[in-house]
């Protein structure tokens, strides 16, 4: 959750368009992250964070997919970077989840790309349902 923030943070904020680029952002987060942090799972943790804050905002927060904008909320920064938080601490169970399963053995990249896709899917999956159980409450 925490490098989900961290990278969306960066993202938004800078002026810079190296920056404002989704894997330089991961990238700059994830190194400091690896200079300041002593474990190694909390590296990873924070890493995987990162990928979550790759994702496009539109597409986290609304569902825009490429041609078919819907216009959603205008959202303030502070919601911008609890949903990215909020997905990152769904993609960082996912991967407590199948961190003993067995299925992903010898390597990491492909298990923090997978758990970073996943936590964002079920981010959207909650905020689709929560959307429409508020409109039915209407």
């Amino acid at each position: 959750a925490i490098g989900a923030a961290l990278t969306i943070f960066l993202r938004q904020s800078s002026d810079v368009d190296g920056a404002a680029d989704p894997v330089r952002g991961s990238s700059v987060v994830g190194l400091i992250g690896s200079v300041c942090l002593q474990n190694p799972m909390a590296i990873l943790a924070l890493y995987g964070g990162t990928f979550v804050g790759m994702s496009l905002p539109s597409r986290l927060t609304s569902g825009n997919a490429p041609g078919k904008r819907r216009q959603g909320k205008p959202q303030s920064a502070l919601s911008l970077v609890a949903s990215f938080s909020a997905a990152g601490a769904m993609a960082g169970l996912v991967h407590a989840f199948t961190i003993h399963s067995g299925y992903f053995k010898g390597g990491w990249g492909g298990k923090i790309g997978l758990c970073a896709f996943a936590g964002t899917w079920a981010f959207r999956g909650c905020s689709v349902v929560a959307e429409s159980m508020s409109q039915r409450q209407r």
